[in-house]
C-alpha cells in the first residue's frame, strides 16, 4: 500500500524563512513540486483555463531531447539534468535513457525533496490557496517502470567538476541566465569530454530572463550595442564546439495561487557536440 510522505508542510510555507536562499524556501519548494509532478487539475482549478497548454514543461523538454537524439541517431546511456530543482525532468528522461540520469542542483533543499519523492515513489505537500489557506496534494511518480537509475545530487551548473562521468546528453533548463557566468557555465561543456562526450547532446531551455542580482550585466548574453539578442548570442558561443540541432520555444506555467501564475516561454535549443 501506498503510505505518501510529507514533502512540505502547510505550516512550513508561511514560514518568512528569510536567512536562506530562495529557491530552499518551503513556498518555493512547494510551487516547483507542483509545476513538475501536479496534474493538470492540481494546477487549475477550472476547464479549459488559457494557460492550460503550458502545463507539463518537464515532460515535454524530456521528450524533445528523445526526439533529438533518435533524429541524431545517438545512443543516450547517461543523461546529466542541471538545475534539475525537485526532479522533474529527470524522471521523465529516465523512462527512455538507458542506463543513469544525474540530476544536480544547487539548492539543498530541493536535492533532499527529490531524493525523498524518489524512495518513497511519491508525496504529499501543501499549495497555496489563498490568505491563509492552503491544501495538500498527493503525487505519485508517474514513471514507475523507468529504464534508468535516477541519482539526485547537490552541485553548481556553473561548475560540474564533482558529478563523476562523461554523459550522452546534458540538459540545462532555466540555469544559464541563473549564473554569475554564464559563457563560463556553457563552455565547459564544449571545452574538454569531462562532462559531454564527443557526439553527445547538449539541450539549453533558457526564458533569457536576465537580473543583476545573479550575474553583472556586463556578463549577460547578448549585446545591447549591436542588438544582439540572447538567443542569437548562445548560437554564436556554441557554433564553434557543435551543431545545432533543434530550436523551439516551450512555454511553462509556475502556479502561486489560483488566481496568479508566472507564466514564461523558454528558448529552447538542443545541441550536437563535434
Amino acid at each position: 500500500m501506498f503510505v505518501p510522505q510529507i514533502l512540505v508542510k502547510s505550516e512550513e510555507i508561511f514560514e518568512p524563512e528569510l536567512h536562506i536562499s530562495q529557491y530552499d524556501r518551503a513556498r518555493e519548494i512547494s510551487k516547483y513540486l507542483l509545476m513538475h509532478y501536479g496534474e493538470l487539475d492540481d494546477v487549475f482549478e477550472r476547464a479549459g483555463h488559457p494557460l492550460a497548454a503550458a502545463h507539463g514543461y518537464p515532460r515535454r523538454l524530456s521528450e524533445l531531447l528523445r526526439e533529438s537524439a533518435r533524429t541524431t541517431g545517438t545512443r543516450v546511456r547517461t543523461a546529466l539534468d542541471v538545475g534539475c530543482n525537485v526532479g522533474g525532468v529527470s524522471h521523465a528522461l529516465s523512462t527512455w535513457v538507458e542506463d543513469r540520469v544525474v540530476g544536480v542542483d544547487i539548492s539543498r533543499r530541493s536535492i533532499e525533496v527529490a531524493k525523498a519523492l524518489t524512495v518513497g515513489g511519491g508525496g504529499v505537500f501543501s499549495i497555496v490557496q489563498q490568505g491563509p489557506f492552503t491544501k495538500d496534494v498527493e503525487v505519485r511518480l508517474p514513471y514507475p517502470e523507468s529504464c534508468a537509475r535516477v541519482e539526485f545530487e547537490v552541485g553548481d551548473g556553473a561548475d560540474l567538476e564533482s558529478v563523476e562521468g562523461s554523459f550522452d546528453a546534458v540538459l540545462l533548463s532555466n540555469v544559464v541566465d541563473r549564473v554569475a557566468d554564464p559563457e563560463l557555465c556553457l563552455r565547459q561543456f564544449g571545452a574538454s569530454e569531462r562532462t559531454l562526450r564527443s557526439g553527445g547532446l547538449l539541450m539549453i531551455a533558457c526564458p533569457w530572463s536576465w537580473y543583476p542580482e545573479y550575474s553583472a550585466p556586463e556578463s549577460w548574453l547578448g549585446s545591447a550595442r549591436d542588438a544582439t539578442p540572447s538567443e542569437e548570442a548562445v548560437k554564436a558561443l556554441l557554433a564553434s564546439d557543435f551543431d545545432l540541432v533543434t530550436e523551439v520555444d516551450e512555454a511553462c506555467v509556475l502556479r502561486q495561487n489560483p488566481r496568479e501564475y508566472d507564466y514564461f516561454e523558454a528558448h529552447v535549443t538542443v545541441w550536437r557536440k563535434h
